[in-house]
């Protein structure tokens, strides 16, 4: 579907923004006495069809009910077989209210679940729902424990089903190549039932991409998507109408400079590793507060950063797909869009999506972005909205929530950052983890209107309790819904 730029009349963009400043929240963890002792974070989440029920479900870090498992000083972390950061909750009213869905054990074979979940539905049958976290295997993990990290012992994910809509999930199928140390993660299903997971293998520094051909299939590692590319980031993957598999990631170029790469899959084939960016802020960004909170420095730590979508383009707009990236200038960090055709022959920067590109003097950082879209209709135009993190002032504790419609008026781009959330008090570790990633999707509709939820770390206004090198409190999950 083709949709003429010059049909967003200036009242239609003054309506995005207003209804972009207009969002509700809603407590996903912490809401229980559980949830409300242990730390959760670090999003995915998808929708799902089931009994006649559409739900929003979101799979998390979860550190509930680890009391046995993994032992936390201040400065010192014992990590236990048995281990399972592998939570979830779920929402039947669009984000309004959540219900706890609980944890999955570690499986047969499998010494902890150490999360990066990624989550996903079939397209085929929607109460069918994909869950996967990071896994250590029996092989790698000692058995008197491992002290501060498992990053040794690392060795595959498992990949658990649920049949009724992501509110009970059982273990599915652990995937896993020679064992290596596979980190971030992300899913897709196509609108053929095909299923996806892709992982970055740190071991080899590649992106493995895992494929069951339906949701009854088993899983199969499939062709490397960036053959003789140093590769730096988690993947991230995205599945069109016409079931093309698209995966990005940073590609670290022999300049130094890292940038974002796509390409995309199907018939069995993969097709041209494209670079689809200006240069970006590569690997694991690091943003100072300015501020000392418990004795140590304020500090978030992200990755990646970058997000995509594909959706319908503007007539001749070569723009299907459409990319958010944060970028550096100097010492700061801001965001800067660009689009591409649905073949990835031609890709253009969009400098009008961006935010404050910061610079001397300027006290804005923005990064973590997400991007999704609402295909629209015959009748209404599609939607395509963005999300990130803005840091306003030179000492700060907490950070803002930044909303922006990519979009175009009268043929041009036009992207008008608008603040959601105003100060979102952060409680990270000393390590500046708040959790790496959250998700952000179009969850259905209020009456008419598209709705949209971007998941955040939140304090749920508690405060911070203790900051050690492992651990913050407190440290839970919200949703913010948009419009309200």
């Amino acid at each position: 579907m083709h949709v003429r730029a010059v049909l967003l009349p200036l009242l239609s963009v003054l309506l995005a923004v207003a209804q972009a400043g207009c969002a509700s929240l809603g407590v996903v963890t912490g809401q229980d006495p559980a949830t409300l002792a242990a730390m959760q974070s670090e999003t995915a989440a998808t929708t799902s069809i089931a009994s006649s029920r559409h739900r929003v479900v979101v799979a998390f870090n979860d550190m509930t009910g680890n009391e046995d498992t993994i032992v936390l000083g201040p400065n010192s972390r014992v990590i236990r077989r048995g281990a399972s950061l592998a939570g979830w909750s779920y929402s039947e009213d669009l984000g309004r209210t959540w219900t706890y869905g609980g944890k999955l054990a570690p499986p047969a074979g499998w010494s902890i679940l150490w999360s990066d979940p990624a989550i996903t539905t079939s397209r085929i049958d929607p109460s069918v729902v994909f869950v996967s976290y990071l896994a250590a295997p029996d092989a790698k993990f000692p058995a008197s424990g491992l002290n501060d990290t498992p990053a040794s012992a690392m060795g595959g994910a498992c990949i658990a089903r649920s049949l009724d809509g992501g509110v009970t999930f059982t273990h599915y199928q652990c995937v896993t190549t020679n064992h290596n140390f596979y980190d971030g993660a992300s899913m897709a299903a196509s609108p053929c039932g095909e299923i996806y997971a892709a992982y970055f293998d740190l071991t080899t520094t590649r992106i493995r991409v895992w494929r069951a051909s339906s949701h009854n299939a088993p899983f199969e590692e499939i062709a490397d998507p960036f053959p003789r590319l140093t590769v730096g980031s988690h993947p991230r993957l995205r599945t069109s109408a016409d079931s093309w598999l698209y995966v990005a990631t940073e590609v670290r170029a022999t300049s130094g400079q890292s940038f974002v790469y796509m390409n995309r899959y199907r018939d069995g084939q993969w097709r041209t590793p494209t670079q689809v960016s200006e240069a970006v802020a590569g690997g694991i960004a690091t943003i100072d507060l300015g501020t000392r909170v418990l004795g140590s420095p304020l500090t978030i730590r992200g990755a990646p950063q970058f997000s995509f979508d594909i959706g319908a383009a503007s007539e001749g707009g070569n723009d299907a797909v459409r990319i958010l990236y944060t970028r550096r200038n100097g010492a700061r960090l801001y965001i800067e869009g660009a689009a591409c055709a649905a073949d990835l022959g031609q890709c253009h920067p969009v400098p009008q999506w961006r935010s404050s590109p910061g610079g001397a003097g300027d006290t804005v950082d923005a990064f973590n972005p997400n991007v999704t879209t609402w295909a629209g209709t015959m009748s209404r135009p599609p939607v395509w909205t963005s999300s990130f993190y803005v840091r306003n002032g030179p000492k700060v504790t907490g950070v803002g929530l930044a909303s922006m419609t990519l979009g175009y008026f009268n043929g041009t781009p036009l992207g008008i950052p608008v603040t959601v959330l105003g100060d979102i008090r952060v409680c990270s570790d000393i390590r500046g983890y708040w959790g790496d990633y959250d998700d952000m999707l179009h969850v259905g509709f209020d009456k008419a209107t598209p709705v949209f939820i971007r998941f955040t770390s939140s304090d749920h206004g508690k405060g911070c309790t203790y900051r050690w090198q492992h651990a913050a409190q407190h440290q839970h999950v919200q949703s913010v819904r948009q419009p309200r």
